[in-house]
């Protein structure tokens, strides 16, 4: 899976590539996660009287070699020696560190140095950027990371587990199974007006000595667990919270099994899209039902706004009056979208993250894991790019179609001071062209299908499943329950409740100010 070079000069891993496949976009090169002339990893420490040793200054020979095993020894001194045994294991190095005869030497402020140059792998560079960082784990606390795409620098106060260099789908990752000491330096640093790397990477940590593991892989969730690192697998950045549960505990497994059955991306996000359209249809339903009472209101709701055009309050009270009458809850349709919320942004994550649509390509998108270009223009516009996204386009678009269907359908008249919602439905899609214009295709593409497929709803759920003369009967019959009604509703309670709570906190004020008062006269 992975082809590790060492150098008989420090006896660490100088280069380390990926052979399974994995290659620079538009090119057959194989991913490089460790490049000689790009990384340092050392250890060195001080010697009283020479200054600053490292294993960069040793030679170390060769023991024993085998496809899977590497042994290295080199001699310091008569009776002093350093050995180092290298175990290749999938993209894992497992490396043992022996100290002989240096016990008083090597412990002087032992340091190991690991730092890289992230070469661009990826189509779009400054989508690359954005998901590279140094993440890392200190015992005791949650998964962390420096700034995506940004320079930052961090000093460690806790025992560190694991470190990772990580870009958008792969990382090189080192750590132990003895946590290193507290005070390690971590710094991201951005290359300036460079298009050929993605960024810096530094660390400096204390080092006793203790086993040093390495992992030269794709940021694939099977396989980095393969380490047993805690929380390693949240280098794949799937969101915060329950966005993050969502993706792993439901969309994951969902898509894994469409995977076992279907080989082509663009199809599985399709029929992936179809399955969580379809599991949330009960919510759109709750939803249209909402709407179309709503709908029916419309009249007697534009008479209430024109009749009381002047008077705010009044307006409220009337129109909450009407909404009590009919049995009609004005926020019935809020919380079925706030449901729908957690799918919605967890798929936000879930594309972008997912190195399975790394290379794959579907219609005319080359790689469903870079954005992709229906035209390249010669020049580059502010905020948007020098290419056209198509499948943004078509978001885009079908955002459009369905936010008018959903207003058209929600049918609210327009509140004195309110935004004009229709401007606003026309401003949201197009800002979008520019907001997802260089993200993954895969994502746009998802979003797209999920609007048309809530667009089909719809249309089918008016066609088919909506009665409005039904709906105006059972809310004429609400309000003729309501002219009988003697006994007050619980919202009828509830407002009276409040208004001798009103009453009463009043009360109290009064007398209190008639104590201030009278205390002031004496």
């Amino acid at each position: 899976q992975i082809r590790v070079v060492f150098n008989t000069r420090g006896g660490l891993p100088v280069e380390a590539t990926l052979t399974d496949g994995y290659t620079r976009y538009g090119s057959d090169e194989p991913v490089s996660l460790w490049e000689r002339s790009l990384s340092e990893m050392n250890v060195s420490w001080d010697v009283s009287g020479v200054g600053r040793v490292g294993f960069s200054d040793l030679h170390f020979q060769v023991v024993t070699q085998s496809s899977t095993q590497l042994v290295m020894e080199a001699a310091v001194a008569p009776g002093a020696s350093i050995r180092l045994v290298h175990n290749l294991d999938g993209y894992q190095v497992k490396t043992d560190v022996g100290f002989s005869g240096l016990e008083n030497v090597t412990n002087l402020n032992r340091t190991f140095t690991w730092n890289a140059v992230g070469q661009r792998n990826e189509k779009g560079l400054q989508w690359e950027r954005q998901h590279s960082a140094i993440y890392y784990l200190e015992l005791g606390e949650e998964r962390d990371y420096l700034s995506d795409g940004a320079e930052d620098e961090e000093v460690l106060e806790e025992r560190l587990s694991w470190l990772s260099f990580k870009q958008n789908y792969f990382s090189a990752l080192v750590s132990s199974p003895q946590p290193f000491a507290p005070g390690g330096r971590i710094a991201n640093v951005l290359p300036e007006n460079d298009t050929t790397f993605v960024m810096g990477y530094v660390a400096e940590l204390p080092y006793d000595g203790q086993p040093l593991h390495f992992y030269f892989g794709p940021n694939d969730l099977a396989e980095l667990e393969v380490t047993g690192l805690y929380e390693v697998g949240r280098i794949i950045d799937y969101g915060w919270w329950i966005f993050g549960w969502v993706n792993r505990s439901i969309i994951l497994p969902i898509y894994g099994f469409i995977a076992q059955y279907i080989g082509n991306l663009g199809l599985i996000i399709l029929v992936l899209t179809l399955i969580i359209k379809s599991a949330l249809f009960p919510i759109t339903w709750k939803n249209f039902m909402s709407s179309a009472k709503m709908r029916v209101l419309r009249p007697e709701l534009n008479e209430i706004n024109e009749r009381n055009s002047e008077d705010a309050l009044k307006r409220q009270q009337e129109t909450m009056e009407l909404y009590r009458r009919t049995g009609v809850n004005p926020m019935a349709g809020c919380l079925p979208a706030l449901l729908q919320a957690p799918i919605l942004y967890a798929m936000f994550r879930f594309f972008p993250s997912n190195i399975d649509l790394r290379g794959q390509s579907f219609l005319w998108a080359d790689d469903l894991g870079a954005y992709d270009s229906l035209v390249d223009l010669p020049f580059s516009i502010p905020f948007y790019g020098a290419h056209v996204s198509g499948f943004t386009l078509l978001m885009a678009a079908s955002m459009l179609v369905y936010m008018r269907m959903t207003m058209a359908n929600q049918n609210m008249p327009q509140q004195p001071g309110m935004p004009d919602m229709k401007t606003i439905q026309t401003i949201m899609p197009f800002t979008m062209l520019f907001f997802f214009n260089g993200f993954a295709s895969g994502l746009s593409l998802y979003y797209f299908t999920a609007n048309v497929t809530s667009i089909g709803q719809m249309l089918a759920i008016k066609r088919f499943f909506i009665n409005e003369e039904k709906i105006r009967s059972k809310i004429e019959d609400n309000k003729s329950k309501a002219k009988d009604r003697t006994k007050p509703s619980f919202m009828e309670r509830l407002r009276e409740a409040a208004k001798e709570a009103e009453k009463k906190q009043k009360e109290t004020e009064r007398k209190k100010n008639e104590v201030r008062s009278k205390r002031k006269k004496k």
